[in-house]
């Protein structure tokens, strides 16, 4: 059985020979690159250089030596993309060890050694001071209005940092040679090899409005804006409806996994809305996006939401979600023998198989292995759980600790 099996079998709730693991199958499954070139150093793997595809949240690309020894399943589709050496320029980290960089991206250093990130037209979208190891946004297009303008322009939906291509979208896929050159890398991608494929569409509802309208600001929006929110969302559902269309029509028959979000709903504690609000206003938008995958291809929905995200879950599956990811199970109302017992005939848990707060960084390898395995238990009856860490393995994470999770994940990970 090939990974590509294993993982449809899997999201299709049956058991396949062992559960299905990923790392790096989309940006919050990850690794971070000064991790990752920590794991690097302790695996003694010397030739060539981390590529750090994701600057914001500082993410490698995880190689084939890495996904071959630890027997991953899945793939990010941007690893079809920005495959010439000519693509990549050369970037240090924090802790002082290279990797490489898309070139694509507009970057300032100031003396301070503060990095500025930059849109397409130089507008400075993001910040990382120089002992941070993430981007942050610090610019929001309706921040400073009293609420959502009553126009809302294309143009406007584009400037915020997350909108800053990743390397597929660095194409434009409406114009016809970069659509044709889209298609290639990722029918190439299917064609040459067995990994179930992902592709993050993005098409978030709740975390665009935040990067619009700033945090604070999009809460009280939904309280007391509605009509503005409606808004705002008729538009994006515009940009989306026909972004789905095209990829749909162009790879839909390459990709196994669209992937919605990030789209945080939660914090630690609750919903940050009540499950009435989250059904009125949101509810029915993700069903138009994900009726219009079910509908046009065999692609499954998988959704990115942290948090404590239990009370929504049933409204999200009632509309067709497929696959829950990270699974944060230190939040509330998150344990795993809850979540599997109560939604498990009907989602796929991509994540939650082990803690990354407290368990991975602080832990020995013989505790991290005892604990991926006991949540291997909990979370892989019938199917319907891929192995992933709850979101990105952050930089503090010791290398052996990687390693005991992955090789727990796989050992542990076979069904009798």
């Amino acid at each position: 059985m090939n990974s590509r099996e294993r993982v449809r079998l899997t999201i299709n709730h049956k058991e396949a020979d062992r559960v299905p693991i990923d790392l790096g199958g989309m940006r919050s499954t990850g690794i971070s690159t000064i991790a990752y070139n920590r794991l690097r150093k302790k695996l003694i793997i010397n030739k060539g250089i981390a590529k750090m595809y994701d600057f914001i949240q500082q993410l490698a690309f995880p190689e084939k030596e890495i996904r071959d020894m630890f027997h991953i399943d899945a793939i990010d589709v941007a690893q079809a993309f920005l495959k010439n050496d000519d693509d990549w320029k050369q970037w240090t980290l924090n802790n002082g060890t290279k990797c490489l960089i898309p070139k694509y991206l507009d970057i300032e250093i100031e003396k301070d050694l503060t990095v500025y990130l930059k849109d397409k037209n130089g507008f400075v979208l993001g910040k990382k001071p120089k002992t941070s190891l993430y981007v942050d946004q610090v610019y929001w297009v309706y921040k400073n209005l009293p609420k959502i303008p009553e126009t809302i322009k294309d143009e406007d939906l584009n400037k915020e940092m997350w909108s800053i291509p990743d390397p597929e979208w660095s194409l434009n896929i409406f114009d016809d040679e970069q659509y044709e050159i889209f298609i290639r890398n990722i029918k190439e991608l299917y064609e040459n090899t067995d990994y179930a494929i992902l592709l993050m569409v993005g098409c978030n509802l709740f975390e665009k409005g935040t990067f619009l309208r700033g945090f604070e600001n999009f809460l009280c929006d939904i309280y007391v804006d509605r009509k503005g929110v409606e808004r705002l969302h008729n538009k994006l559902m515009e940009k989306y409806l026909k972004l789905l269309d095209r990829v749909i029509k162009g790879v839909g028959e390459y990709v196994d996994i669209l992937v919605f979000g990030g789209d945080d709903l939660g914090s630690n504690r609750a919903g940050w809305m009540s499950p009435d609000i989250f059904k009125d206003l949101f509810k029915p938008k993700y069903k138009k996006m994900w009726d219009f995958v079910h509908d046009n291809s065999d692609c499954k929905v998988f959704l990115h939401s942290c948090g404590s995200i239990y009370e929504y879950i049933p409204h999200l599956i009632d509309v067709g979600v497929d696959i829950l990811n990270p699974v944060q199970t230190s939040a509330r109302n998150m344990e795993p023998e809850k979540l599997k017992k109560e939604f498990g005939k009907d989602l796929t848990f991509w994540g939650g198989g082990c803690d990354t707060g407290d368990i991975l960084p602080n832990k020995t390898p013989k505790e991290i292995k005892e604990h991926v395995k006991k949540r291997i238990e909990i979370f892989s009856k019938n199917g319907g759980f891929v192995f992933n860490q709850v979101h990105n393995i952050l930089a503090d994470v010791p290398p052996e600790n990687v390693i005991a999770m992955l090789e727990a994940a796989y050992e542990f990970g076979f069904y009798k």
